[in-house]
């Protein structure tokens, strides 16, 4: 369907008054990670798609393209997860972009054109992911904000149409490599230092890391990455279990967990979801090691609660490449207050979360380039535009990444958990540390 703005997208938000013992897609420091209800329900499907191919060279024909562009509008694609074995799992991604445009009309668009999305549900399946991409393609100008873990399936399709741009976060390995590809959160095997710098110095006692990863391959491709990380900032790894992805209780990795002298538990694989049954199970153990840590994916307004409250969540070690995107920041940051406001103009249900983040902002990339290319815009002009896009941090809501060269971040934000409340530590009042690098974890065998 076609929409302009303030569209509600229908079905429940996965998790939002349950817990799932599902594990799931995490964002470790700019990196995707591929955890559960997200990853863990979808790899033997996922594993049928063939490799995505190389892209052939845009033809002349292709450039001038202006598919999904009339005198009043531009419409582009978004193909997300919105039904299946857990409905609304993706719903935040086309809300996220939706939103964005809001707040675009509502100025008057772009060159004078309403931005429209057509928003596509791939129903938790890989031939239907490709099916939508490829009617997208036929229809739409651009794909914008898509989110889903059958994207690899897709990413034939856009494979094979090298001028279409798609601006979308990607958890595919294939897909982000593809030259049409522009992401806001580029998928990279490594991790940022900074964190784990901060963590060293002021837990000096608390190296020895514990851990649960999906079984997917997925996940264990970059906890690799983060492996390496730690290791190379002076951690030693003492436990890692390999998870299902229906597995609900994690009291036996506790107790081994103590057994084997863990005094670092690493939850950045892990949904929030998964994340607090764990904590649950800590405390019914009384098990209280030094340091708790994620990479951005116990950020959510549910954890808390979820988890146990204060008293279980004290604490909690958090670093991530977003700001505090759910409204901590929003006194001084004009961009989440945006965020915020239009969000709950198109859903007013709906409680904002990393893929409603994505969504957004990869709307805001599309549209700095739109507005770039001038009145009379071609699929190949957006492409050369969003091809010298070298820094972008949609207003300050991102440390600054590199879509053209699908380079994350180095920059980073550390928060902890006091008292029931998210609460900045570095830096204290706004914006990023970037004195930190980005880690790039050794490719195997180097």
């Amino acid at each position: 369907m076609r929409v302009e703005g303030r569209r509600k997208v229908g079905g429940r938000r996965a998790g939002a008054g349950m817990l799932t013992p599902l594990i799931g897609v995490a964002l470790l420091g700019g990196t995707l990670v591929g955890g559960g209800a997200l990853v863990s329900a979808a790899p033997a499907a996922a594993a049928n798609s063939a490799a995505c191919a190389p892209s052939p060279k845009v033809t002349a024909s292709q450039a001038f393209s202006h598919i999904g562009v009339s005198a009043k509008t531009i419409t582009v694609g978004n193909v997300s997860i919105l039904s299946g074995p857990v409905p609304g799992l993706f719903q935040g991604a086309p809300i996220g972009v939706e939103a964005y445009f809001d707040s675009i009309n509502a100025k008057g668009g772009v060159h004078g054109r309403k931005l429209l999305v057509d928003s596509k549900d791939d129903n938790f399946n890989g031939e239907q992911n490709e099916l939508e991409t490829q009617n997208a393609i036929k229809s739409d100008f651009a794909m914008v904000g898509s989110f889903s873990l059958f994207d690899n399936y897709g990413c034939k399709a856009l494979a094979a149409n090298p001028s279409v741009p798609d601006v979308s976060v990607t958890i595919d390995p294939s897909t982000n490599a593809l030259a049409n590809n522009f992401s806001t959160a580029p998928s990279t095997v490594g991790l940022q230092l900074g964190p784990l710098e901060y963590y060293k110095k002021h837990f000096p006692k608390d190296t020895r890391v514990g851990t649960i990863v999906s079984n997917v391959a997925s996940a264990e491709a970059q906890w690799a990455g983060q492996s390496a990380a730690l290791k190379h900032v002076g951690y030693k790894i003492v436990y890692v279990r390999n998870v299902g992805p229906l597995e609900s209780d994690f009291t036996t990795d506790v107790i081994n967990m103590r057994k084997d002298g863990v005094t670092a538990v690493d939850l950045s694989a892990l949904d929030w979801q998964v994340a607090a049954i764990f904590m649950q199970n800590a405390a019914a153990q009384n098990w209280h090691p030094g340091l708790i840590f994620s990479f951005g994916p116990v950020y959510a307004d549910q954890f808390i609660a979820h988890a146990g409250g204060p008293a279980v969540t004290n604490g909690i070690q958090i670093g991530q490449s977003q700001a505090l995107y759910l409204g901590q920041d929003a006194a001084n940051l004009p961009a989440d207050r945006a965020f915020l406001k239009y969000v709950k103009a198109v859903n007013p249900s709906w409680t904002p979360d990393l893929y409603t983040l994505f969504g957004w902002t990869s709307a805001a990339l599309f549209v700095q380039a739109l507005k770039a290319i001038g009145p009379n815009p071609t699929r190949g002009a957006l492409l050369n535009q969003l091809k010298k896009v070298t820094s972008f941090n949609a207003g300050g809501l991102l440390g600054p990444v590199n879509p053209a060269q699908k380079k994350p971040t180095g920059c980073f934000v550390t928060l902890q958990i006091v008292n029931g409340q998210y609460q900045r530590v570095d830096p204290k009042t706004k914006g990023f540390d970037c004195h930190s690098t980005f880690f790039y974890a050794p490719k195997s065998g180097s």
